[in-house]
């Protein structure tokens, strides 16, 4: 199969689709294009955090620890807003959001596949590690669909 284009989707863009996409891309092919983005990256005060590095963020600590141990330095990963236009260039797109958080144009999208893993946010370090190891057999599932 020739270079295949996914993007992981979860809330905030922080851990669930940061996790999806640091796992897949180690395991995937090289050619694979692999992405993630949140259907809410905002702030507490309801502004854009569009841009913003994990390591910016005190609620991203336990997902760059979890993925330091997987040897994935996640700590400038960036925060993406979703938006049509990543819907339209993805091939894949597999939606970790809780569903009244996701627009109407990735609900309707034929590309979507829906995975139910819970929101770590707020958890404790060992609840990271178990929604870590849980993406990790979902994307090797995914992964090896192909």
């Amino acid at each position: 199969m020739g270079t295949m284009k996914i993007l992981f989707v979860c809330r905030a863009n922080v851990g669930r689709s940061q996790t999806a996409e640091a796992l897949c891309r180690k395991i995937a092919p090289a050619d694979w294009e692999i992405s993630s983005a949140g259907t809410r990256v905002i702030g507490k005060d309801g502004g854009s955090r569009d841009g913003q590095k994990l390591a910016d963020l005190p609620g991203a600590e336990d997902v760059i620890v979890v993925l330091k141990e997987e040897g994935i330095d996640a700590s400038e990963n960036i925060r993406r807003q979703l938006t049509p236009g990543m819907v339209d260039a993805a091939d894949k797109i597999v939606v970790m959001a809780e569903p009244e958080t996701v627009p109407e144009y990735l609900k309707n999208s034929k590309k979507a596949i829906w995975w139910t893993v819970p929101d770590p946010k707020e958890t404790s370090l060992g609840r990271h590690r178990e929604i870590k190891d849980m993406i990790r057999e979902l994307v090797r599932s995914f992964v090896g669909s192909f």
